[in-house]
């Protein structure tokens, strides 16, 4: 008599059974799905590298934009790591390849032309060099669609953190990236609270986006922004537009908490490392857009 097959879900691998007496990743409460046993605690794991890499970034604003596209190269290399072991696709190799490769080209590019248009370049080759890497696939053939569907969502992340290297320094830039890196840090802190999902999804929103703007406001006062926003008022503008700043990366965390947190299962490794590095590469692009819009706002 012919064994019954172990259920399979996603892309081939099994799911792990839900027990609702042991509390989720990250929020703690946020999931009935239970942890993989491993020497490090994922959630700690996540914790570790999501409030590390802001305090890096903060410190790179001021600096030559070299060192943040080493920066962005090196989270894009550990992002593509853990890339397909976060969403469970198939074809590793091959995804972490394609993801790599975007995003080292994708930040030489940006950092050299000092233009983010180039990043919309390379991500469109990577598309179709996505699609040809899943044309030239050997063996087994099943869950295609969903290894280039993956990929291709990796190439996204990574080209969205390449915004980081567009971002020149001066004074309005950093303006963005200072208050941007203390709302992704407070939102990391924020993992930490034994809360419900939800609790942390509104918390993760709403708290970094007023410690942003309540900073903003401070290093206006004290000249970080430029003398022309020492005054109350310049302040407040200054604090106002933090705010928007913090408020941004506080909502792409909570997304992400919500996808790739709370509802999924997430191993230890390179998925928790990748998933720590996920929101900071992905708020890249909208600090770029907020830069670019509301800089002269923040300072000058």
């Amino acid at each position: 008599m012919d064994t019954p097959a172990i259920p399979q879900s996603g892309l081939g691998r099994p799911e792990p059974a839900p027990d609702p007496s042991r509390p989720g990743y990250g929020t703690r409460r946020g999931s009935g799905v239970p942890k993989e046993p491993g020497i490090v605690d994922p959630a700690w794991t996540r914790l570790a590298v999501a409030g590390l890499i802001p305090v890096l970034l903060a410190a790179s604003a001021p600096i030559a934009v070299w060192a943040r596209m080493v920066l962005v190269v090196v989270l894009v290399l550990a992002m593509a790591q853990g890339w397909p072991a976060l969403v469970r696709a198939r074809h590793d190799a091959g995804s972490t390849a394609v993801i790599a490769l975007t995003g080292v080209a994708g930040a030489l590019a940006v950092a050299w032309l000092q233009d983010y248009g180039a990043a919309g370049v390379v991500m469109a080759l990577s598309v179709l060099i996505a699609f040809i890497a899943q044309m030239l696939r050997k063996g087994d053939r099943r869950g295609l669609l969903e290894s280039l569907a993956s990929t291709v969502c990796g190439s996204l992340v990574a080209i969205a953190g390449t915004a980081w290297c567009a971002l020149e320094p001066g004074v309005a830039d950093p303006a963005v990236i200072v208050p941007c890196s203390l709302a992704l840090f407070s939102g990391a802190l924020l993992t930490t609270l034994e809360v419900r999902a939800s609790v942390l999804e509104t918390l993760t929103m709403t708290l970094p986006a007023v410690i942003s703007g309540a900073v903003g406001g401070l290093l206006a006062v004290v000249g970080f922004f430029g003398p022309a926003h020492t005054g109350l008022g310049e302040a407040a503008q200054s604090g106002a537009a933090c705010l928007i700043v913090g408020f941004t990366a506080g909502v792409l965390m909570a997304a992400a908490n919500r996808v790739l947190w709370t509802h999924q299962w997430v191993p230890g490794g390179r998925a928790a490392i990748a998933s720590g590095i996920v929101p900071i590469l992905a708020v890249g692009a909208p600090s770029y857009a907020i830069a670019r819009l509301m800089g002269s706002f923040v300072a000058g």
